[in-house]
């Protein structure tokens, strides 16, 4: 049974646009999320984004990974994201705060993701084994 859980949280200390990773999936396991729960701890409105995809699409095909670009936070508020989106393993969740005062909690389940193929080669039965 999996139970849902914090699987990352972050408290960028500086204003300054950097990109960091949030949750990485683990090997052999898949991932639904709740939900993303990004608070304004400051005074005033404040910016963020928030990128989903595996290291090969973050590093060569950014543009694709975008979930919320440039995203407004009112000042004091929080917001939430990412509700039932699913990833498998080696998937990376990164945030970038552009306002000091930002807070970063991603809610989720993990699974085991063991496929193995068994089908025949013949295009007929696939036989995915979950």
């Amino acid at each position: 049974m999996e139970v849902i859980k914090i699987l990352g949280q972050a408290n960028p200390q500086e204003a300054t646009g950097v990109t960091e990773i949030l949750y990485v999936v683990p090997e052999n396991k898949g991932c639904v999320i709740s939900y993303l729960n990004i608070v304004n701890r400051g005074l005033s409105d404040g910016n963020i984004s928030i990128q989903i995809g595996s290291a090969e699409y973050l590093e060569n095909f950014p543009e694709s990974t975008w979930i919320e670009n440039n995203m407004l936070v009112y000042a004091q508020c929080s917001s939430q994201r990412l509700k039932g989106a699913t990833l498998a393993a080696g998937d990376i969740v990164q945030i970038t705060a552009w306002t000091d005062g930002m807070t970063f909690v991603l809610f989720g389940s993990e699974f085991d993701q063991n496929f193995s193929y068994t089908g025949d080669g013949g295009g007929g039965d696939y036989g995915y084994g979950y």
